[in-house]
């Protein structure tokens, strides 16, 4: 039986995905996962980095076919663009992050962030990669997280 951590985890994702393949927008889907977090917490952000990461590894790169990193959440998600230079680095943090949980790395932690606002940086970098490996796939949005339901 699964721990009940597991099942929240697997409820956020199935949540993120689902609203991701009904093509919500993301300001949408973060008013849906608001419930979810808890003044003081940054949970969802855990669950949204695995599934970040996840999606990174559906891009495809690798050494010899790297995908550009710079100006990557600002392409893939421009309805929704970061503020100031401190939005700026949380999202590079969440994106960044990303890429290191799916090599193995824990990314630095964030307790110390004045805010605690990491799970909606980390929702960002899940919508930044699942269209990112759609665009490198050549497949809809939609497939990319359908393949990400089933892994």
């Amino acid at each position: 039986m699964p721990a009940a951590d597991e099942v929240r985890d697997d409820e956020i994702r199935s949540t993120v995905l689902n609203e991701l393949i009904a093509g919500r927008p993301v300001d949408e889907i973060a008013d849906v996962l608001r419930p979810h977090h808890a003044e003081g917490s940054t949970y969802p952000a855990s669950a949204l980095m695995e599934l970040a990461a996840d999606a990174y590894l559906a891009c495809g790169s690798s050494r010899g076919d790297r995908i550009e990193v710079d100006g990557l959440a600002e392409r893939m998600l421009p309805e929704d663009p970061a503020r100031g230079n401190v939005g700026h680095s949380k999202r590079r943090h969440c994106v960044q992050g990303a890429i290191m949980i799916s090599a193995g790395a824990e990314p630095e932690d964030t307790g110390w962030w004045s805010v605690d606002d990491v799970w909606r940086h980390a929702l960002d970098a899940v919508v930044v990669f699942v269209r990112a490996a759609a665009e490198r796939q050549g497949t809809p949005v939609e497939d990319v997280c359908r393949s990400l339901a089933k892994a």
